[in-house]
């Protein structure tokens, strides 16, 4: 389950129980918890485990008994597990990462008499539900602290490259004030953002996808603690180019695949879930989005400019030119006012080969076109 992570490294990618994610992609989702509801899931483990912990007797000889709960007090442990894992579940990455289905086997034993439960079922109860404690604490740990680096130090960064954000995470956790933004022991007992991890490292030659025939030296890890496979999957994200930013429109966080200081994101706007917060802010805010903080603007710009050229170039005429541009025009417009495209599919229709396509038109040849002589 959560304390036995497995998953590889390849390129930009992660790999975890089969599935591709872009790096980084795991970890906004973690972030993508909101406060209030993580005090409410902390709450209730902290109900669950007061009732756990008041059922078993430790013996002088260290030696651990595991004794049921009496009925009453079993129904509301089951009830308070069920919660948690279906909160959890709401999220991507744990819905990636609990390939057991641990809900189906907290309600597995809702209908079993307390009473009556044998000590080795009650221990197996026991130590499964005992799981979620590093995994609530590392939610708190990591989330926390990834807050304040991306909000305080990537967010602000004038060049988005690897560099700079390698720069950026060492002035993070130098900085004088790193002991109020990074989870610890002085500012909470049972909280750490460790500076140290321990795991499992093989290099391992694999397919990039199962059947494509291309292989890369894929990076396998085994973890036993959520917080040390987010860290991979955030740093080696920053590596790659990605980096996570919040959405100043709906407040969650989103990752970027590209070097756009965008503000908001292209996940369904709150309080109109047929448009995106990158659509909402464009009907608006308009004008102040026509502006290079904008990915598909950015995007748009290019494919005029690129027509502009080879129209210069005269590889494309007058009709040509007329016909690209109101058919970008077009794209741009549904783009930002529907929600169809995300800014990496934008980007793709904006290219050469699909524009001239869907115009009819071939892609002409770089270079200016060889001058005709005239014979007379």
């Amino acid at each position: 389950m959560f304390n036995d992570i497995c998953f590889y490294v390849k390129g930009n990618m992660i790999e975890v129980n089969g599935q591709d994610f872009l790096l980084g992609e795991l970890s906004a989702s973690c972030m993508n918890i909101p406060p209030s509801e993580f005090e409410e899931i902390y709450d209730k483990y902290r109900s669950a485990e007061y009732i756990m912990n008041h059922e078993i007797n430790a013996e002088k000889d260290n030696s651990v008994e595991y004794i049921p709960p009496l009925k009453k007090e079993w129904g509301r442990l089951n009830s308070m597990m069920v919660e948690i894992d279906t909160a959890l579940k709401k999220h991507k990455i744990f819905q990636v990462l609990d390939t057991q289905n641990a809900v189906e086997f907290f309600k597995g034993f809702t209908d079993m008499d307390g009473t009556i439960m044998n000590s080795e079922n009650w221990e197996l109860y026991y130590k499964t539900a005992s799981l979620y404690k590093p995994v609530i604490d590392d939610i708190f740990n990591f989330n926390k602290t990834m807050y304040y680096f991306v909000n305080d130090f990537l967010s602000h960064l004038k060049k988005l490259d690897p560099e700079n954000f390698a720069a950026a995470y060492y002035d993070f956790l130098t900085n004088p004030m790193a002991y109020k933004m990074i989870a610890n022991p002085i500012m909470n007992e049972y909280m750490s953002y460790t500076s140290a991890d321990f795991l499992e490292m093989n290099m391992i030659p694999k397919e990039i996808t199962d059947g494509c025939g291309e292989y890369v030296i894929a990076e396998y890890y085994h973890v036993d603690r959520l917080q040390s496979f987010l860290k991979v999957d955030f740093l080696k994200g920053l590596m790659a180019g990605h980096h996570i930013r919040r959405c100043e429109h709906c407040g969650r966080f989103f990752l970027m695949t590209k070097g756009y200081k965008t503000r908001y994101c292209d996940k369904a706007a709150p309080e109109n879930p047929r448009f995106t917060c990158n659509q909402m802010a464009y009907r608006t805010v308009r004008i102040k989005e026509e502006n290079a903080d904008n990915p598909k603007y950015q995007s748009y710009r290019r494919c005029l400019n690129r027509v502009m050229r080879s129209y210069q170039r005269k590889v494309i005429d007058e009709k040509q030119k007329s016909v690209l541009l109101r058919q970008a025009e077009e794209l741009y417009h549904r783009a930002m006012t529907s929600p169809e495209f995300s800014n990496e599919e934008f980007e793709q229709q904006m290219q050469s080969e699909n524009l001239y396509k869907l115009c009819g038109f071939d892609v002409p040849k770089r270079g200016r076109p060889k001058a005709v002589k005239n014979d007379k």
